[in-house]
């Protein structure tokens, strides 16, 4: 079970850029509002500006010349730092305090500023969302794609398996959260009951699935095979956990969550489906040895 989980997480890293894709494509329609969102939020801000202080002493090209340099002087080796304090109201209203040498015009430059900042949350809002939505889409398509590759199953066998894993999704839960209130250090004590059976309910679902009349229970749903479970999945994350972090280490933080996210789904959907993968094989094994002796016993 081990050595094929381990090779199933390996083999499924060739969809890695379909969750990146996906994630890119969202980005993309994101960007799309963000940026003319941006550019037109900036230019009603600039016209408003430019409206309070007109009739004033103070030179407009000066003032364009000091904000970029303001802009320009924030920490761009750290950029969501940089984006975050450039949306700050405060640092806005200073920064056109300090450019234009008097607090005459701040309750006009709030009022501009206040409108600008809550139109750029709105273009950052839609930036989440279509990154959201791109990042779920890749999920659900990249399971997709490595469930035919490891465990392919059928409208059936997808209905009751959501209707066994629900049910003993909430049992679990509340089992554990009347443990809790029995005795707090039970905390301990349901997280490895949690463990234990969360391995045996995945065994016992793909059995239900995959192996129900061609292999028997016992040989599928032991407590040598609910740990030999817990290792693969634990190898798999800490192998998913790594090339996460040697991503981080080789270009940048920023690349890394975004390359990493790739990974984690790929390594969470194999985790999911070891089980499966397991009981799917051992059952067609099984049936492959039992077919391989009937002839022999016919004779």
């Amino acid at each position: 079970m081990i050595k094929q989980g381990i090779v199933n997480f390996f083999k499924n890293l060739k969809y890695f850029f379909t969750p990146l894709g996906t994630i890119a494509l969202g980005l993309v329609f994101g960007l799309s509002v963000l940026i003319p969102g941006v550019i037109s939020s900036v230019s009603t801000l600039a016209g408003d500006v430019k409206t309070i202080l007109e009739g004033s002493a103070v030179d407009l090209v000066v003032l364009k010349d000091g904000i970029f340099s303001a802009v320009k002087a924030l920490d761009w080796g750290d950029p969501l730092a940089a984006v975050r304090t450039l949306a700050s109201a405060d640092w806005i209203r200073t920064t056109l305090n300090a450019l234009v040498g008097t607090e005459e015009y701040t309750a006009q430059f709030t009022a501009s500023i206040q409108t600008f900042t809550h139109s750029l949350g709105l273009y950052l809002s839609a930036v989440v969302s279509f990154t959201a939505i791109g990042m779920i889409a890749g999920y659900f398509l990249t399971r997709w794609l490595i469930r035919r590759n490891m465990a392919k199953r059928t409208i059936k066998t997808f209905l009751l398996h959501a209707l066994v894993d629900s049910f003993l999704t909430v049992a679990l839960a509340g089992v554990c959260a009347w443990l809790a209130t029995l005795w707090r250090p039970s905390i301990l004590i349901s997280t490895l009951f949690a463990v234990v059976f969360f391995g045996t309910v995945s065994l016992f679902e793909a059995f239900l699935i995959h192996g129900r009349g061609k292999i028997a229970l016992k040989k599928i749903v032991n407590f040598k095979n609910v740990m030999k479970l817990f290792v693969t999945n634990l190898i798999i994350f800490l192998l998913t956990a790594a090339l996460v972090a040697l991503v981080v280490f080789v270009v940048n933080i920023i690349v890394g969550v975004f390359v990493g996210i790739a990974f984690l789904e790929i390594g969470f959907i194999v985790i999911a489906l070891n089980a499966e993968a397991y009981v799917k094989t051992s059952a067609e094994n099984a049936q492959t040895i039992q077919n391989a002796q009937s002839p022999a016993e016919i004779g």
